[in-house]
């Protein structure tokens, strides 16, 4: 039913603008009518800021456990502590798996969209035909993307298309469910429209005809593997499972493996991007990537608006990820990192050196940082090491003193205390304090070349750890469990001494072309056009600095742990594996990982029991050299996810609102 006059909208929906993608700048008037909203290209531009806002966009504010938060800046403050990324083990850090997920039910937001949609046609005369389609195109895109953020989560959900009257008859406000397939066909049909109407100009701040592409492209590629994959999860006899609403029948696949396919080749060949190659050093080419506001890999980002008439030093609209991954206090000027890359997540890198020398014993090193010497550039770029520098400070990630370490690497296991010999009897130093020291006469100290000796009264000493790791305790906050930092997203470029809390701006990437590469390779491979998947995947792997570039046929290529995991599931090609493997490399730290599991349908099998592994740094005495050890992290922290997480439950409140709503989601 449509309604005859738009219902007044308030202020604080507008002031969404400030945190959403759109950079507009726009003073409160008060109310809008209908007219002056839909009647004018300035007005409708208005209307569509509040909605930029709550797009389903997970970035630096999003919270795992509490979700979107569009508009509550203070509220967000700890969101690199519930990041998405350490829920599917990218990141060594809190919350474990959370098989429930958070609720994105927002109805009204698309009730908003199609107030626009179903109205927007008595205005049509006041624009020429071109503007009015892209405009209208414009609307059907973000209905898209919100109505996708809810699909991803709970599967089949009612299809709304008309501004419900919620003075009508009750019955007719509870609607029901429409399948999953149906689902992804009517994002497909918006999407669709929208790249074939929306403007061409490449903008990084509003949809275009690019931006609806690339969102086709991910979310077809989502719909495929969902398709091809669900039936390897034990659904049957689940109602809602048989009844179409969660799972797609495989037969629908390759249907939507074209439409990504489709949108992805469309994008590459017809759009304005390129990769990003602006530096002759490929780490920091890949860093800055994400960093340079210019891009033209960039399509579409999330952006952070400093406005001085906000209180608290002007930065209440910033994001906290400097302040909360950085270490205190030679750093960041707030608590300190909160989360880690493990030593699991760096052995898929290609080029991560081998720790253990031909004979089983510990490789030595001269320089803990010459560990970096044969990391892949795009490795370098996205982790902070020992010997890599931010603002002039120099990383020194060391857990620990070995007065000697004769043994085989293999002895250690866990890493623990009473671990024996090589733990025991006072052989291993560690401490929760960056100030302990071990100290030497002068002629010892005068021995020493590969660490750096300081001199105090006539002391001689060397600090036990390193001046960012690692403490000797299992608490994560300012206390590197893993041996690298987080570098992905870093702005080197912060006012030193003012890195703290709501003070970031740089931009989250929603889409780039980068990840267009790897759906249109992956879609390829599905398709059975393995050349032409393997094209792009030599462009990522080129740009990456990686020296093996076509996409591997040998296991010993993948990552052991996915590959053995996900063979336990269905079978699955090796090259498949690889460009699945990647995907993970090249996005890492982006908020991709979670949802490829999911879609997937290995996140129960990947994500079972899975207990990251750390890289631990010692000085050993009387060598004086450096040893690294693979050991279990100090929490001895086990991501588990179940079946339950492919489908969350339907909001138990909707459904008190509206019985039809049900079946429940399997397994709930």
């Amino acid at each position: 039913m449509k309604i005859k006059n738009l219902i007044i909208i308030c202020i604080a929906f507008f002031c969404i603008g400030f945190y959403s993608c759109v950079d507009l700048d726009l003073e409160p008037k008060g109310q809008f009518t209908e007219a002056e909203f839909f009647g004018t290209e300035a007005g409708v531009q208005t209307y569509f800021a509040g909605l930029y806002g709550w797009l389903p966009i997970e970035d630096f504010h999003y919270q795992q456990n509490n979700g979107y938060r569009p508009g509550d800046a203070w509220g967000t403050w700890e969101s690199p502590k519930q990041q998405q990324a350490t829920m599917s083990a990218e990141y060594v850090g809190d919350p474990q798996v959370n098989n429930d997920g958070n609720d994105y039910w927002r109805y009204d937001r698309i009730r908003d969209v199609n107030t626009f949609i179903n109205n927007f046609e008595k205005y049509k005369h006041l624009y020429s035909e071109k503007k009015y389609n892209e405009l209208l195109g414009e609307a059907r895109f973000l209905r898209a993307f919100i109505f996708s953020g809810m699909v991803k989560r709970y599967g089949g959900i009612p299809i709304i298309t008309e501004v419900q009257d919620p003075m009508g008859d009750i019955e007719t406000l509870r609607v029901k469910r429409d399948t999953e397939y149906d689902c992804y066909k009517f994002i497909y049909e918006d999407l669709k429209f929208a790249s074939e109407n929306m403007t061409e100009k490449a903008d990084k701040y509003r949809g275009t005809k690019w931006t609806a592409l690339a969102l086709q492209s991910r979310l077809m590629l989502y719909a495929a593997t969902i398709a091809k994959y669900t039936q390897y999860v034990p659904f049957a006899g689940e109602e809602a499972y048989e009844k179409g609403f969660a799972g797609i029948d495989a037969s629908k696949a390759n249907e939507f493996f074209q439409y990504s396919y489709d949108a992805s080749k469309e994008l590459i060949e017809s759009g304005p991007y390129e990769l990003y190659n602006e530096y002759s050093d490929l780490a920091i080419n890949f860093h800055e990537m994400l960093l340079d506001t210019e891009s033209k890999e960039t399509i579409f980002f999330k952006n952070y608006i400093h406005h001085d008439l906000f209180d608290r030093n002007a930065y209440l609209i910033g994001h906290n990820w400097d302040a909360l991954m950085l270490p205190n206090p030679s750093m960041s000027n707030f608590v300190g990192a909160q989360a880690y890359p493990s030593l699991t997540t760096m052995r898929s890198f290609e080029g991560f050196p081998n720790l253990v020398a031909e004979d089983g014993t510990p490789k030595r090193w001269d320089s803990p940082a010459d560990i970096r010497n044969s990391m892949e550039p795009r490795m370098r770029g996205s982790m902070f090491f020992n010997g890599d520098v931010f603002q002039d400070v120099e990383f020194e990630i060391r857990r620990g003193l070995y007065k000697t370490f004769p043994w085989k690497a293999d002895v250690v296991i866990d890493g623990l205390n009473n671990e024996s010999p090589h733990n025991t009897n006072g052989n291993r130093l560690l401490s929760n304090d960056y100030n302990t020291r071990y100290t030497f006469t002068a002629q010892e100290a005068a021995n020493i070349k590969n660490i750096k000796v300081k001199e105090e009264g006539g002391t001689y000493y060397i600090n036990v750890i390193g001046a960012h790791g690692t403490r000797n305790s299992t608490g994560r906050e300012n206390n590197c469990l893993t041996g690298a930092y987080v570098q992905k997203y870093i702005n080197p470029k912060m006012e030193k001494g003012r890195i703290i809390e709501h003070a970031s701006f740089q931009p989250w990437v929603v889409f780039r072309l980068g990840e267009v590469y790897l759906n249109h390779a992956e879609a390829a491979y599905e398709l059975g056009y393995k050349d032409e998947a393997n094209t792009y995947i030599r462009k990522i792997r080129e740009r990456a600095g990686c020296k093996n570039l076509d996409i591997s046929s040998n296991p010993a290529d993948v990552i052991p742990w996915d590959y053995e995991k996900t063979t336990t599931a269905y079978p699955i090609d090796v090259e498949l594996q690889f460009i699945r493997d990647e995907r993970y490399r090249e996005l890492w730290g982006e908020n991709h990982r979670w949802w490829d599991l999911r879609r997937w349908r290995v996140a129960d099998k990947v994500l079972e029991q899975f207990r990251p592994r750390i890289l631990s740094c010692y000085y050993v005495l009387d060598e004086d050299k450096y040893i690294y050890l693979d050991e279990r992290e100090m929490g001895d922290r086990t991501w588990t996810a179940n079946r339950t997480c492919y489908y969350q439950a339907i909001p138990v409140g909707e459904i008190n609102k509206n019985p039809n709503l049900l079946p429940q989601n399997p397994f709930r």
